[in-house]
């Protein structure tokens, strides 16, 4: 049995202070010496056989030590973990060795703790909106719309266009940044005065390009110069134009959020309250493919999205097309298009539309209940977990910025050096985020303990089942296989377990006392809905018997582009409950259509 001294620390982890046995420790210098020696060749000795004094001699006391402690210290932490009864997050760290070898002092971080407080008393109210006939009418319309003709037109765009984007990017400007816009107007009409000023002098002002541009224009005006001066004055001209055009693209562009950022994106000139944004289509009256504008435009207070209301926006638009939409007229076979052949009459299609918007209102309704349920639970536990937990959150908050940067041209390298930014500050701006999404990660895995959520191997079977014979065919096999293996046995595990516990707490949320256990045919149901629930690089011990594994995070950088709408997705079950070893959540082309 080993010695130990354990020193539980304030940041979650744990100290370890080992005394080796000495002769363990001999016999483990002296298997390191035989290895150190068949690799290299000591004279006199046949490879792997010089005895212990004569490797130290040549390699040093140290070196020898060193390689002894690369295996023995495994051995040491693996059983001074199990004698100290400690359960570890991550692998633990060789703090300090003494200069003998004898001591080994070892930081292990602590898997997390969390205590839930009283859970079964949170409530949320639960209320689903009423679908209106107008509601029904303006989704077919949107059917409708989606099947209108398109031709390209070379005139400038008018409402009932569709307009599409070389480039589109809308920024939310901030409070000061609105300001600063006031006094950028300001001056730039100041500067227009004393523009025209140096318009009326016939001096030049050889600091100021844009001037001398304007008094080379007036001067041609009145002087003949040969035509070599003329090139020239025209090729100065073009690098002006140039530069202005660089400044519009870097210098120009106002801080703040970027809520939307596209290529090649269409959408409806309307002005009606499916426009984008209340006057958008306004500003793009008027323009032809080619033509870029800019624009800032004030959200009004009662807006939908949250996130803009009250705001003032800046939108910076590159009109790469302009085609005119004729939209057909109700027929039997637009109906049958529109269906997909399911469906024959208009009534037919407005009842299934109705069904669905149902639908759709009582997932909106159960994920606003969610949210608020899952805001009080943890609010209402208390955590403890090491900073590597946090860190390894950070770590898949930018593998996810690397991705969403990747699909826009750009790495994370190329952001650091556009910005000036090192990764440590980028890290710490997620700081907030991570935290979030582990505290929220680690309140459902304990949800799930508590609940008695677990899924079984049976269970995790039966839904391999389900889900390879709802693909079928010849990829079927090949899709069972997949399934089969540890990491996606796993993460099925999860998956079902979290719509499990997310079901549970929306029932207790709605006022439902549910016994603790799983819910009848409870395995196989998809969560209640889309809410970003768990976003952890770590997953909860879910399964009975099952190997634990790593699953991705949600991308996210606090400058996401608006979404409002609700879809029946899982969220994937990540929680930060690994046990390692020591060694080892219309912007479419035709969304709004």
């Amino acid at each position: 049995m080993l010695n130990i001294q354990t020193e539980h620390l304030e940041n979650h982890t744990a100290r370890l202070t080992v005394e080796v046995d000495e002769q363990r420790l001999e016999r483990a210098m002296v298997r390191a010496a035989r290895e150190i020696a068949k690799k290299g060749r000591i004279p006199g000795f046949r490879p792997g056989k010089a005895p212990l004094n004569v490797v130290m001699n040549l390699y040093g006391r140290e070196y020898v030590l060193s390689e002894a402690l690369d295996s023995l210290g495994n051995d040491i932490y693996r059983e001074a973990l199990e004698q100290a009864q400690i359960d570890p997050y991550a692998p633990g760290s060789l703090e300090n060795v003494d200069q003998e070898g004898r001591v080994l002092t070892f930081v292990v971080p602590l898997r997390p703790t969390v205590e839930l407080g009283d859970y079964r008393a949170i409530r949320e109210t639960h209320e689903v909106e009423e679908v209106s006939d107008q509601m029904v009418s303006d989704v077919l319309e949107n059917l409708r719309e989606e099947q209108a003709e398109l031709e390209p037109v070379d005139r400038p765009a008018e409402m009932g266009d569709r307009v599409t984007f070389e480039h589109i990017e809308v920024i939310l400007l901030s409070d000061e940044d609105e300001d600063d816009e006031d006094d950028d107007d300001d001056d730039d009409d100041d500067e227009d005065d004393d523009d025209d000023d140096d318009d009326d002098d016939d001096d030049d002002d050889d600091d100021d390009d844009d001037d001398d541009d304007d008094d080379d224009d007036d001067d041609e005006d009145d002087e003949e110069e040969d035509d070599d001066d003329d090139d020239d004055d025209e090729d100065d001209d073009d690098e002006d134009d140039d530069d202005d055009d660089d400044d519009d693209d870097d210098d120009d562009v106002p801080p703040g959020s970027v809520i939307l950022h596209q290529h090649d994106w269409d959408r409806v000139v309307r002005d009606d309250e499916r426009d984008l944004f209340p006057g958008f289509s306004a500003h793009l009256v008027g323009l032809s493919a080619g033509e870029h504008t800019t624009f800032t435009l004030d959200i009004p207070d009662d807006f939908d999205a949250p996130e803009v209301r009250g705001r003032t926006i800046w939108v910076d638009a590159h009109v790469a097309q302009v085609r005119s939409r004729a939209l057909p007229d109700w027929s039997s076979e637009l109906v049958a298009k529109i269906s997909q052949d399911e469906f024959e009459t208009i009534d037919a299609l407005r009842a299934d539309t109705r069904q669905r918007l149902e639908q759709a209102e009582r997932n909106l309704a159960d994920q606003t209940t969610l949210e608020g349920a899952l805001g009080q639970l943890v609010e209402g536990a208390t955590f403890h977990y090491p900073e590597v937990l946090l860190e390894d959150y950070l770590s898949e908050l930018l593998v996810e910025f690397d991705r969403s940067l990747r699909q826009q041209g750009l790495t994370l390298e190329d952001f650091k050096k556009v910005t000036g930014q090192a990764e440590e500050s980028i890290r710490e701006l997620y700081r907030p985020r991570a935290i979030e999404r582990a505290e929220r990660a680690l309140a459902l895995g304990q949800l799930i303990n508590e609940e008695e959520l677990d899924v079984s191997d049976e269970e995790v079977a039966a839904e391999i089942d389900a889900m390879s014979e709802a693909l079928g065919g010849d990829q079927a096999g090949r899709f069972r296989q997949f399934l089969m293996s540890d990491q996606s046995r796993a993460n099925i595990g999860n998956r079902l377990a979290t719509n499990r516990a997310t079901e549970r707490l929306l029932a207790i949320a709605r006022g439902e006392n549910p016994p603790k256990g799983p819910a009848p045919e409870a395995a196989s149901e998809e969560t209640p809905a889309n809410v970003a629930v768990l976003e952890a690089p770590q997953d909860v011990a879910a399964t009975e018997d099952q190997p634990e594994s790593a699953s991705g995070a949600q991308p996210g950088t606090g400058a996401e582009k608006i979404t409002v709408d609700t879809r029946d997705e899982d969220p994937v079950a990540d929680t930060a409950m690994g046990q390692p070893l020591m060694d080892e959540s219309d912007d479419t082309a035709s969304a709004d259509e």
